[in-house]
């Protein structure tokens, strides 16, 4: 019987791999072509770097801090949104290490990472069917029905959509299914474990789906305690007790990842979702042409078989993929899975689970089926395919238009001609694998609103990614470093995470989860102007000299047609196409004074005027010293403005042609160093993204209704002393107010930079998450400031005492010295890490003492 049973397995493996490679065959045969199955937005910018880097630090030992993540960071932390934590990852860096200590492989570089996602998908998706096989064996379907339904549930589209752009979304529906599974456990009592390893693996591998996952779990129990499947099942007074108890042994063992992602996500900054949510969005062609998840002709019929309601299995599916796909169109169920922000389809794998349930349950009763369920299930689908094409205008241009309609018909005459498991098995293989690699074809490589965003493998070495010629200047600019931690101020357009593609140490970075303290020092401390405003991420300091300066910016590269280059930096290597320059008035890393200012008064202050506190001092939060004059930024009040293709009345700009804006002359024009040009511009009912161009200086911004516009509209944008500014907007209306200018010769830089030179290089060594090193005081109340982003989880011990850290310069981290020998040590790790590790190993310890206790119950129940 075990035997039999192995046996068994073993064939539900094969044909779960057989069907995954089957429904990933779109991607197997483009990768011959160079199509990567990663999008060309988040897949290149986030998953394959995030990938490369996780693995390099992880596997160099370094588990918690990198200087290199942005501007420096907790990255155990902040990454564990995407891989840090997830369990999938962990054992894909396992395996691949074991490969490349064998030296079978090579040191993974972007490219392997690129060619890896294929076959971690088909392997993915094999084992989500395999688990949902042990969910529908546990609903009490036999094995081929189950694996019927899981097959169902593993090949919606909603897989394909995410494994392309995110594809650690797709572990949900892995570990939604262990959750459930323990669920069901309890309901039959049964074992407890499963449901407390179900709780731990999902707050594990990812906090925000735990979350998602966890509603899902509580509406399904919720139904469950509605719609019983047996008569002995445990009473919901029992199951909430056990769900209370059980779930709070499976949050101590997850702990150690848990509590520090919350942390990281509370320490996050991300702008409230304001815009309107409408009650109901019809613009999904769910049946032909959906961009999120398919919904299947044979779960439209089969729903539609009334006999079947009687059975509290079928009735429980069948009422989820209803109301399930009613929901789909009610974008407030969206964003409340989405906590509550804009709304996401990112819960309805539940959905997909329900379709599988509805098969798997028609498919174990296939001989219960009656031609007349078939014709009254065909004619449902018919009118709903006819309501979509009208409402959706569906288009049958092309020949995929024409596959999944001409599949469904077929299905329907099958299922009316030949009702029998292995013929149903197989078509519903045919029609679910169909539109899987359709899917694949038409939305994935050409979506009709998005254009192109499946990636070339060219891409990789491409100048829109990371050419060798971008690489070859890097390189270079590393060699000539001064410091262990000079920066570069470079990056590919739209590519925050080229630092971490093009290994160096940058001054840009893009992630959901991200230190509030230097979102907020660039949104409002600093008003730095990026290239492009977009939430979770920063990027440059916007070709100013002083910020370049104060945090470690040696070298700054662009295209040799930019002409923005920050005042101080001179040429020292170009290439064909880019030029690389170097900081002449470059300040130590870590630099020490007793002049503190005061950062609230110095909010009252211009943005120049703040970086000038912070050259000839420090910015600390109650600081007793004066602003000495010369430090006050020089406001320039003697100039003109002259309104062209454009109507302005000091509040409002209604530009009437492309290029239109404001002219501003000086009427004493400045002709040695910058000007800081600061005002509030809002673009009014902009429905596309615009071009904001100041002189030489270009920035991007969203467009009104963005759900990633950043909501900060105070800009202030340093360009070279000019005797016209020129404003340029696309046209249309904006709101545009409280311009500013302010002047700056730099004698201040000039003089911090002579000032430190004169000083011998603090020896302090900073290796992430380590500074330690031996600094002398001679003065009271002296400080050593650093380029270190304030962040919960760092500790400083001084001469062996425990020292309060402060916060500096709005954002970063200031050691407080004493008169004498000062022995530093600060250490980094996350957010009370000591006390969550000891949950963790309480959590186990738990764990195994309720399994020891099961296994004598069950030792005693066999003896009697």
């Amino acid at each position: 019987m075990q035997k039999q049973n192995r046996k068994q397995w073993m064939i539900i493996v094969v044909v779960a791999l057989v069907i995954s490679i089957a429904c990933h065959l779109f991607f197997i045969v483009q990768k011959e072509e160079g199509i990567l199955m990663t999008g060309y937005n988040d897949g290149l910018s986030q998953m394959l770097p995030f990938k490369k880097f996780i693995y390099d630090e992880y596997t160099s030992g370094n588990f918690f801090y990198s200087d290199s993540f942005g501007l420096g960071g907790g990255f155990y932390s902040q990454l564990s949104y995407y891989y840090t934590t997830n369990i999938f990852f962990i054992f894909h860096i396992a395996f691949i290490f074991i490969l490349e200590t064998l030296h079978i492989i090579d040191h993974p570089d972007l490219a392997f990472w690129a060619s890896a996602i294929l076959p971690m998908s088909i392997v993915k998706l094999a084992a989500i069917i395999v688990m949902t096989t042990i969910y529908f064996k546990k609903i009490n379907f036999r094995s081929a029905a189950a694996l019927t339904g899981a097959i169902v549930y593993a090949t919606n589209v909603l897989y394909f959509r995410h494994a392309m752009y995110w594809d650690f979304f797709t572990d949900a529906m892995f570990w939604l299914i262990v959750l459930l599974i323990g669920v069901e456990k309890i309901i039959r009592k049964e074992s407890k474990g499963v449901f407390v390893v179900g709780v731990a693996v999902n707050l594990i591998s990812n906090f925000y789906f735990a979350y998602v996952s966890f509603l899902l779990a509580f509406f399904y129990i919720l139904l469950r305690f509605v719609i019983k499947f047996h008569k002995n099942e445990e009473s919901p007074v029992k199951q909430i007790t056990q769900y209370r108890y059980l779930g709070l042994i499976g949050f101590l063992i997850s702990a150690f990842a848990f509590i520090p992602s919350i942390v990281a996500y509370l320490g996050n900054y991300r702008p409230e979702y304001t815009d309107i949510i409408p009650l109901l969005d019809f613009t999904d062609n769910i049946l032909f042409n959906s961009r999120v998840f398919f919904l299947p002709v044979f779960v439209v019929m089969m729903v539609c078989f009334i006999r079947f309601y009687k059975n509290p299995i079928f009735r429980f599916f069948a009422v989820i993929s209803i109301i399930g796909t009613l929901l789909h169109f009610v974008p407030y169920v969206g964003s409340m899975f989405n906590g509550f922000s804009a709304p996401q389809n990112r819960w309805e794998y539940i959905v997909c689970l329900a379709f599988g349930g509805v098969a798997a349950f028609v498919f174990q009763h296939i001989k219960e089926v009656k031609a007349k369920d078939v014709l009254i299930g065909a004619v449902v689908y018919i009118f709903l395919a006819i309501g979509f094409n009208e409402y959706d205008a569906y288009s049958f241009d092309q020949t995929f238009d024409w596959i999944i309609p001409i599949a469904s018909v077929c299905f329907i005459m099958i299922f009316l001609l030949q009702r029998n498991k292995m013929t149903i098995f197989i078509s519903i293989i045919l029609v679910m694998s169909i539109s899987a690699n359709i899917f694949q074809a038409v939305r994935l490589m050409t979506p009709p609103k998005d254009g192109e965003l499946a990636s070339e493998s060219v891409l990789l070495n491409s100048d829109t990614y990371n050419s060798s010629e971008q690489r070859q200047l890097i390189e270079e600019m590393k060699r000539n470093k001064d410091a262990e931690h000079s920066r570069i101020d470079w990056m590919v357009p739209m590519r925050n995470n080229t630092p971490i593609v093009q290994d160096y140490d940058g001054m840009s970075v893009y992630s959901s989860i991200l230190n509030n303290n230097l979102l907020f020092f660039y949104y409002n401390y600093a008003e730095i102007s990026m290239d492009r405003e977009s939430v979770s991420r920063y990027a440059t300091m916007g070709d100013r000299a002083n910020l370049m300066s104060l945090f470690d910016g040696q070298f700054y590269m662009r295209e040799k047609e930019t002409k923005i280059n920050p005042y101080g930096f001179v040429p020292v290597s170009e290439s064909e196409h880019y030029v690389a320059y170097e900081n002449q008035l470059l300040l130590p890393s870590f630099r020490k004074t007793n002049v503190r200012y005061d950062a609230n008064e110095l909010l009252r202050k211009s943005v120049l005027t703040r970086e000038h506190a912070m050259l000839s001092g420090v910015i600390v939060e109650k600081g007793n010293d004066r602003l000495d004059e010369q430090l006050e930024a020089m406001e320039l009040d003697d100039y003109s403005i002259q309104a062209v293709k454009a109507i302005y009345d000091d509040e409002k700009l209604r530009v009437e042609e492309d290029g239109g804006g404001l002219e501003i002359s000086m009427k004493h024009p400045m002709k040695d160093g910058d000007l800081y040009v600061s005002f509030y511009i809002d673009g009014i009912r902009k429905q596309d993204e615009f071009l904001l161009e100041v002189n030489d200086y270009q920035t991007l911004r969203k467009e009104s209704d963005s759900i990633y516009r950043t909501n900060i509209n105070d800009l202030t944008i340093r360009i070279e002393a000019d005797d016209t500014i020129k404003l340029r907007l696309p046209k249309g209306n904006y709101e545009l107010r409280n311009l500013q200018i302010f002047y700056d010769d730099y004698a201040v830089l000039r003089e911090a930079h002579e000032r430190y030179n004169e000083e011998e290089t603090l020896p302090l060594k900073w290796e992430n998450g380590l500074v330690e090193g031996k600094v002398v005081s001679v003065e009271t109340d002296e400080m050593i400031v650093t380029p270190i982003p304030y962040e919960k989880g760092w500790s400083l011990k001084i001469n062996g005492d425990k020292v309060p850290i402060e916060k500096v310069n709005y954002a970063f981290i200031g050691i407080p010295l004493e008169v004498g020998v000062n022995e530093i040590e600060m250490t980094y790790y996350p957010p009370y890490f000591g006390w969550v590790v000891g949950l963790t190993v309480s959590g186990i310890g738990m764990l195994g003492f309720l399994i020891y206790r099961e296994r004598k119950g069950t030792g005693k129940l066999q003896q009697q």
